[in-house]
């Protein structure tokens, strides 16, 4: 017995492999295995199963080990369907798990990670109800999805604590997906302080530790029953007793993977879910637009909490910066100094909100206009103070590939000095620096990709802010979900108008969604929250600010979308071709868009090839193009000719 095996870590071809006699009733296509490869011993993965020798040009040597895998029967079929929708084989989606199915195969028996005695808070009768039927779901093997829409500190954690305590009691495993690592990585935290001496609480991201995965890993080979944490790696996990799946947030663009394939985890969920015959909830303060319209059309059930466990919504105001001449500083109104200054006074605390990091946008010569780029991508430098002992460096920053340098001392295109050089736009680090001039006893901090990439400091700050040791937190989107701050009475939206005319279909629904987050962590524990929105243009989308009032934005929404043809009434599949020759992508996408016009069935819309918002990143150029059509199996066998057609140019298909 032969096999072809896959080297996990990027050996380009496949090898050949026997198989020794004792361990051939534990192989097949999917196993994985210890191979040796020169003088190392490397994971492999089975990809073909031989009976006889084939030729080889070298000595066929024995693989040393099989690794244990958890036995799921319905694993195969769902992988088979998920790479057949992303144009992928099952093998590449496995290959994603390589970082973790290489667990030290002797690790000892693990308890449970840290936390303290388990503590379940008592339900409303509405919300014991949706428990109750999604546990009737579980136990009997029933796929239905279950929508759980409820106000920012509502209670809809506790509804997820008490659903996974009972199916874990049940001897089943649960999957819980976040957005993204941070959020994932308090939740996992929240878990283990509710749940330890109960279940098995593993994180399965990035964020966690080998010891943490090989926990998961073993426990899972054993077919014990546990509670995987994560955002889009738990959704590929073989689990033989999974009994429900949670996604949190579902409304959250992060759940696209960034790399190709790019998979949806929250899609990948709901098809697993479905493969699997057990229950799925989502979960979200303002779910999206075609979650509520495909709850609607597929009888989802749903859930509605319209009331905060403690606390009562903020007012909302909005200042229009147009209207005022005079103001304390250009980013700043009277209206929203004035409440910060009586918070600070009071003891209490503030979140100032702007969807921006870095210092200033982009850095241009006042002398003949010119703007700092990226050599590598097509974007402006972002201005960055780099703080330090004796002050603070200006910094040019790529926020695409991470490119860094100091600010030059001469224009490039003029030669003028820099000191003439103006940065334009506002960030999290010049708002904050604003408002210490402005409030100059209070302590002001901030929450930002370029703060939270510091775990050790980011928790300190995160620490202090719930203690209530700092006053003032200036934040991107970083801080609108999830976070519980009850010393919180106050939240100013910075430039709200800034994303609301976003080139994308659904912009509206993606900036009211993160203003409703961000503005829902004022007044959970008090009843004097105030959000104060600043904008320079009127836009009725502020007016759906009020949380309660977001079903009427989605049901106009909806309409506006069906008028002019986007989801979820058709299909919007995205083509991207990219290539490190500009000429070469730019012939292809139009030989792509010809190929594509003669296959696709009549009424299918195809829009470009166009250049996105970013067309080069790190020396790669790119195009798109779009194609609406209405059912996805109308236009596969298309997208598969035209991906399997050989070309300079890699094309990837983005079918959500």
């Amino acid at each position: 017995m032969y096999v072809q095996v896959r080297v996990l870590k990027g050996y380009p071809r496949p090898l050949l492999y026997a198989v020794p006699e004792y361990l051939r009733a534990l192989v097949g296509v999917g196993s994985v295995v210890e191979v040796p490869l020169r003088t190392q011993q490397v994971p492999a993965l089975v990809i073909e199963v031989l009976a006889d020798p084939p030729r080889a040009s070298y000595a066929i040597r024995s693989i040393l080990l099989v690794h244990a895998l958890p036995v799921d029967s319905y694993y195969q079929a769902f992988l088979a369907r998920l790479a057949t929708i992303y144009f992928t084989q099952p093998l590449a989606l496995i290959e994603r798990l390589r970082a973790f199915v290489v667990a030290d195969p002797g690790l000892s028996d693990a308890p449970p990670l840290s936390g303290i005695v388990h503590k379940q808070a008592v339900l409303t009768e509405h919300q014991q109800q949706v428990v109750t039927e999604v546990l009737h779901d579980s136990v009997t093997g029933m796929y239905k999805p279950t929508l759980l829409q409820g106000v920012t500190g509502s209670g809809k954690t506790e509804v997820y604590k008490a659903l996974i305590l009972e199916v874990i009691r049940s001897g089943k495993s649960v999957i819980f997906l976040c957005p993204e690592v941070g959020l994932a990585r308090q939740m996992q935290q929240r878990f283990c302080e509710s749940f330890e001496d109960v279940m098995i609480v593993g994180g399965w991201h990035s964020g966690a530790t080998a010891k943490e995965r090989q926990v998961v890993w073993q426990a899972a080979v054993m077919g014990k029953p546990l509670l995987v944490v994560g955002v889009h790696q738990p959704v590929l996990l073989p689990l033989s007793n999974l009994g429900l799946i949670i996604v949190d947030e579902e409304h959250d663009g992060g759940y696209e993977e960034k790399q190709h394939p790019r998979i949806n985890s929250k899609h990948a969920a709901l098809l697993r879910a479905r493969y699997y015959n057990i229950p799925i909830v989502l979960g979200s303060a303002t779910p999206s637009v075609s979650t509520l319209y495909h709850a609607e059309q597929s009888a989802w059930r749903r859930c509605f909490l319209t009331q905060r466990f403690a606390g009562s919504f903020p007012a909302v105001q909005h200042v229009l910066l147009s209207t005022q001449k005079k103001r304390p500083h250009f980013w700043i109104s009277q209206e929203l100094l004035t409440a910060l200054q009586d918070r600070v006074f009071q003891g209490k605390q503030a979140i100032i909100y702007l969807n921006r990091r870095g210092y200033g946008f982009f850095l241009q010569c006042i002398e003949c206009g010119f703007i700092f780029e990226c050599g590598r991508c097509a974007v402006s430098l972002t201005v960055h103070h780099d703080e330090h002992a004796g002050g603070y460096e200006r910094m040019l920053s790529c926020h695409y590939c991470d490119f860094r340098m100091p600010v030059p001392t001469h224009c490039t295109a003029c030669k003028a000095k820099t000191d003439r050089s103006k940065s334009k736009g506002i960030g999290t680090q010049q708002l904050a620096a604003v408002l210490a001039e402005l409030l100059p006893h209070a302590k002001i901090a901030r929450a930002d990709a370029d703060v939270s990439k510091k775990k050790k400091a980011w928790k300190e700050m995160l620490d202090q802010f719930t203690a209530g040791q700092i006053d003032i937190l200036v934040g991107t989107q970083i801080i609108t979900k999830g976070f519980h701050f009850p010393r919180v009475t106050l939240v100013g939206i910075i430039w709200a108008d800034s994303s609301v005319n976003f080139p994308s279909y659904d912009a509206h629904e993606v900036a009211l969604q993160q203003m409703i987050q961000v503005a829902g962590r004022a007044g959970r524990a008090t009843h004097d929250g105030l959000v104060i929105v600043q904008s320079f243009e009127d836009h009725p989308l502020f007016s759906y600010i009020d949380e309660l009032k977001y079903p009427q934005f989605c049901v106009q929404e909806l309409s506006a979308r069906e008028e002019f043809g986007y989801p979820p009434f058709i299909r919007l599949i995205t083509l991207e071709i990219s290539c490190d020759d500009e000429n070469q992508v730019i012939a292809d996408a139009e030989t792509i868009k010809e190929q594509m016009r003669s296959l696709v069935p009549a009424g299918t819309l195809l829009l470009g090839p166009a250049r996105p918002l970013v067309s080069k990143v790190e020396h790669i150029y790119y195009r798109q193009i779009l194609c609406k059509t209405a059912r996805y199996s109308d236009v596969h066998a298309a997208l598969l000719s035209v991906l399997n057609h050989p070309r300079k140019s890699m094309v990837t298909v983005h079918p959500f």
